[in-house]
């Protein structure tokens, strides 16, 4: 699969999973932006990490609310260049999606937008690198790490018209290899915390 594939399977079923469901009202959808932490920071910490820039990973959400429980899904993706071995630079690309609940608990309209959520996701690394194109090698664009999560998480949106705006943090209780597959697992971080803005209609 050509890397152009890859990051176009991730967007169509983001967006095509919500624009289906916007017709019933109560979606919501737009970008994230997450820092990744392995213990859980405290506030000057994370003010550090979104300053620096240096290490954040953007995405795409997508959320159904009809009521006070939600259901979405997120998806975060970073390409990222390397010096190689076989070529001067490798082509990586990183991706964690997710499929969660979220209960909300002053609903979906409300302007201040207090919620907990709680899902499972899978968490990869790939090598996009063109070794065949160079005449270095095959091109294999299979995971070479591969992992299924689950988490745990609350956060605070803010509803202005048809905007919204918020932060959340979520704690990933387990990491664990995908049953009956060799692939290493991602060595993914135990707390995210994200900030988030879009559309709520």
């Amino acid at each position: 699969m050509k890397r152009t594939s890859i990051i176009g399977v991730l967007a169509v079923a983001l967006l095509v999973g919500g624009a289906a469901l916007s017709f019933a009202g109560g979606f919501r959808i737009g970008a994230e932006v997450s820092a990744e932490f392995v213990e859980r920071p405290d506030l000057s910490g994370v003010v550090q990490e979104f300053d620096s820039r240096a290490n954040l990973i953007p995405g795409l959400y997508w959320e159904y609310l009809p009521g006070n429980l939600g259901f979405g899904m997120t998806a975060l993706v970073d390409l990222t260049r390397a010096t190689g071995t076989l070529v001067p630079e490798e082509l990586w690309l990183d991706w964690i999606s997710s499929i969660d609940l979220r209960y909300h608990f002053l609903g979906g309209q409300s302007f201040l937008d207090p919620f907990i959520e709680g899902g499972l996701g899978a968490a990869g690394r790939s090598n996009l690198t063109d070794y065949e194109a160079a005449g270095v090698g095959t091109t294999d664009y299979s995971p070479t790490n591969l992992s299924l999560f689950g988490q745990v998480g609350a956060g605070l949106a803010l509803k202005v018209s048809m905007f919204q705006v918020g932060a959340k943090a979520d704690w990933r209780f387990w990491n664990g290899a995908v049953p009956g597959t060799s692939y290493d697992p991602y060595p993914l971080k135990n707390v995210s915390v994200a900030l988030f803005g879009g559309l709520a209609f």
